[in-house]
């Protein structure tokens, strides 16, 4: 069930985001089961701007964060994003990256990307991924299977000039 009015979006710094980093990747060992990933993504968000959805309840309760970062002047990335278990499919990650392609819109981007494990992998976890992407407005660009790395990504693209 999709409820967005129960979260609400905010920006916050990068110590905390770091913080919320760390504590959503240990709630999330399928997704994020790579420890060196996980601690230049901890490192990493910090040079990122970051969202994240609370509970308009109980602001304490965070469901989620993104970490958006620009690596070029007309493009977007989400570099990080997880939501806690128990708050999948409640609407607080499509508030997320609307949050984020807004922001992204009102500094004169055009796209947005984010990569993902390649759909043909068959992971059951990141398929869902995949497809929360595509009801996004992500459509696949391209496949890469990056050095080091046993699976196939895929970056994913969203044209922030027809949204």
């Amino acid at each position: 069930m999709d409820n967005h009015s129960n979260w609400l979006i905010e920006q916050v710094a990068s110590k905390q985001a770091s913080e919320l980093c760390k504590q959503i990747i240990e709630k999330l060992p399928d997704y994020f089961g790579v420890p060196e990933s996980n601690k230049k993504y901890i490192e990493g968000v910090k040079s990122c701007i970051n969202f994240v959805a609370v509970n308009v309840k109980d602001r304490l309760n965070i469901a989620g964060m993104l970490s958006l970062n620009f690596p070029y002047p007309e493009n977007s990335s989400i570099y990080w994003m997880g939501i806690n278990p128990g708050f999948h499919g409640q609407g607080a990650g499509t508030l997320l990256v609307q949050a984020a392609s807004n922001y992204a819109k009102n500094h004169k981007v055009k796209y947005m990307i984010v990569e993902t494990l390649a759909p043909f992998e068959a992971d059951p976890n990141y398929l869902k991924t995949y497809q929360f992407y595509q009801k996004q407005e992500f459509v696949p660009l391209h496949n890469f299977k990056p050095a080091g790395y046993e699976f196939n990504m895929v970056c994913m693209l969203k044209d922030l000039k027809e949204d």
